[in-house]
């Protein structure tokens, strides 16, 4: 989700690559409320973060309750952990798309702010760096 929520708020400023310490298939309920928004996470999937090693990430947003950072092996110039609750922690499906849902929004605000202050945090020096080398990883 955090993926194509950040191509969308800033794909311009910003390549997004969505990754995970245990990647799989997409939950059903991430798929449902991406696409309210209009967005199609199809054929979207998350990838190890052993593939991104040599990609020259620049910051590795990680999300979720069980990890606070990236493997050791992942060479994140700088790493950055928001928490959001379990939208499975329910059995109650009607729970769960509700949960998913806030969380959805919630990473979409933090990720609005995020863009700004990164954008903003740009020095004139870095002007000759291009928006595509700017290349974030976020996953769960």
């Amino acid at each position: 989700m955090a993926e194509a929520l950040l191509e969308k708020i800033d794909g311009t400023n910003f390549q997004a690559f969505s990754a995970g310490t245990s990647p799989a298939h997409l939950h059903p309920f991430a798929l449902e409320v991406m696409n309210e928004m209009g967005l199609r996470l199809t054929p979207k999937t998350s990838r190890p973060l052993t593939e991104w090693r040599k990609e020259g990430i620049d910051i590795a947003i990680t999300l979720g309750d069980t990890t606070s950072s990236p493997s050791p092996d992942f060479p994140a110039v700088e790493n950055i952990h928001w928490k959001f609750d379990n939208p499975l922690e329910s059995a109650d499906p009607e729970k769960q798309l509700r949960v998913f849902r806030a969380v959805r929004d919630q990473i979409a605000q933090r990720l609005r702010l995020f863009a700004i202050v990164e954008v903003r945090a740009q020095s004139p020096r870095d002007v000759s760096v291009t928006s595509a080398e700017r290349q974030i990883a976020a996953g769960a």
